[in-house]
């Protein structure tokens, strides 16, 4: 389950943040995670298990998940995840593209109370 090794990496980046405000308890954790690139009830569980004991014990994560994109092999153009079945280029209308995987999980923002 990587899920558990990216909740600690966030931990870590959570707990560096903090390092400015010394004694300040994390209230809520923003992610965003590119479309398949974690579980998040796994997540969730793993957060909530590798912030135990710390300042970050008890805030909330909120995931939000970025939008599935295509890439074009025509023309080069990346774009978002079309509605309906149609994947089709709407930069050139080729319609030789393909499901871009984002694997990036990015830490958008840190909520601590005062």
């Amino acid at each position: 389950m990587h899920e558990f090794g990216i909740a600690e990496e966030l931990a870590a980046l959570v707990d560096r943040t903090l390092s400015e405000n010394q004694g300040a308890k994390v209230l809520k954790v923003v992610v965003e995670a590119g479309a398949g690139a974690i579980e998040e009830v796994s997540l969730r569980v793993a957060f909530e298990e590798a912030s135990r004991g710390s300042p970050i014990d008890g805030a909330e994560l909120v995931i939000e998940i970025a939008p599935r994109e295509y890439h074009c092999f025509d023309c080069g153009t990346v774009f978002p995840e079309p509605e309906g079945r149609n994947a089709a280029c709407p930069v050139c209308g080729g319609a030789n593209t393909i499901s871009a995987p984002n694997h990036d999980v990015v830490l958008k923002s840190v909520e601590i109370e005062g």
